[in-house]
């Protein structure tokens, strides 16, 4: 099933926030997008949770962040 452009910026905005987060690593790119496309799939069928943090929600002007998990997450019992 094709994807349509917002699929594919999807999957390119999370294959790198993948790759970012495991430090930049050199020669990972295509693991990283394959990644990022089978999550995709699992999304658009329904099958999984977004595992995708609520900081790069935000990077990538997603509206459905928790803020408030967010704001308390660094505090002591929040």
């Amino acid at each position: 099933m094709p994807f349509n452009r917002d699929e594919e910026q999807w999957v390119r905005d999370r294959a790198y926030f993948i790759w970012e987060r495991e430090g930049r690593p050199e020669g990972r790119a295509f693991d990283h997008w394959v990644r990022a496309r089978r999550e995709s799939f699992r999304a658009r069928r329904g099958v999984a949770e977004d595992p995708t943090p609520d900081e790069e929600r935000i990077l990538v002007g997603r509206h459905d962040v928790n803020i408030p998990a967010l704001l308390t997450r660094d505090v002591p019992g929040g």
